[in-house]
């Protein structure tokens, strides 16, 4: 059951995605996803590989042909009203092409010029939204790959959009350029109110980076909830229990607890369980004659939740 967000401001979402679908001949790739997207939020679009996540993005940008449904961008249809749909997006997909024997700032220049009534003063503004004001003039060819991604953000805010779709924005990345990307992402959907639809694999940096998440698998949306939600739900924890005879623990346990989830990986006992049975759980164990060697405990990862959505397809 999709968990969609509750917004208590009544706020008109800024990305509605109705009934989308996309056949090719008698092939569906895409199964009447429907999603609200609001201003300020980030928003992940999570799926393993040949989910629908590129498709869904071509066909929300209008590069790819929709079969049925409609996709609004701040009341603006698509296939309706394409132009004035589009110029409420901006976006990079992975890493940005930008003159590399050019500037920063000239190459922002160059842009512009492709844009009517950019604001005065309006490439300064970004370039300090982004952190780049120290490095804006030196030329492209001497800046990281995570400087190239920032200017990038810069290049794809310059016309002050609404909507701000990234495809893989971490990709190639070492630590610290991902954490400087995800820190300004951020940034720029609290201090502008830009909604920010992101699609990436690495699910550890999705779980900081995003308010929401959407799980896509098969072309079927089969999860929307906050990030919260997703890996703190129960408080549930993953709890291993190295006990001895350890097939006797388990048939003991799964008669005792039918309705608890319990198995065996390696040499010990795992049972998703929350906190405060732990100890219950122990005693049980030692009072029926179980050996307890050892107990460990770990919440569950949003990359936990995502295993157990998809039925274990971890690449994405």
């Amino acid at each position: 059951m999709q968990k969609q967000k509750q917004n208590s401001n009544q706020q008109q979402p800024i990305l509605q995605i109705k009934n989308l679908k996309k056949t090719i001949g008698k092939t569906t790739l895409i199964h009447g996803i429907t999603l609200d997207l609001y201003p300020g939020e980030v928003f992940g679009f999570l799926g393993p590989n040949g989910a629908g996540k590129t498709t869904t993005i071509r066909m929300i940008v209008g590069l790819m042909s929709i079969t049925k449904g409609e996709v609004i961008i701040n009341g603006h249809s698509v296939e309706k009203n394409f132009e004035k749909a589009i110029a409420n997006i901006g976006g990079i997909i992975e890493n940005p092409e930008m003159y590399k024997f050019m500037s920063g700032y000239d190459n922002l220049i160059h842009y512009s010029r492709m844009i009517p009534d950019i604001p005065k003063g309006k490439i300064d503004e970004i370039v300090k939204l982004v952190g780049l004001n120290g490095r804006i003039h030196e030329k492209v060819k001497t800046y990281s790959l995570g400087m190239r991604q920032r200017l990038g953000l810069a290049q794809a805010l310059l016309h002050s959009p609404k909507l701000l779709i990234l495809d893989e924005p971490t990709n190639g990345l070492d630590p610290a350029g991902i954490r400087e990307i995800r820190t300004y992402i951020r940034k720029i959907a609290a201090e502008e109110n830009i909604t920010v639809f992101v699609s990436s694999h690495l699910l550890s940096e999705m779980q900081l980076m995003c308010d929401r998440i959407g799980i896509i698998h098969h072309g079927k949306l089969i999860s929307v909830e906050s990030v919260k939600n997703l890996v703190e739900d129960n408080q549930q924890i993953s709890v291993q229990f190295k006990v001895s005879p350890l097939e006797k623990a388990l048939q003991f346990f799964k008669e005792e607890y039918p309705n608890e989830v319990a198995k065996i990986s390696g040499e010990n006992l795992v049972i998703d369980t929350d906190e405060e049975s732990i100890t219950e759980y122990t005693r049980l164990f030692v009072n029926n004659g179980f050996m307890i060697k050892g107990i460990y405990g770990k919440q569950k990862t949003l990359e936990d939740k995502f295993l157990e959505i998809t039925g274990g397809e971890l690449h994405v």
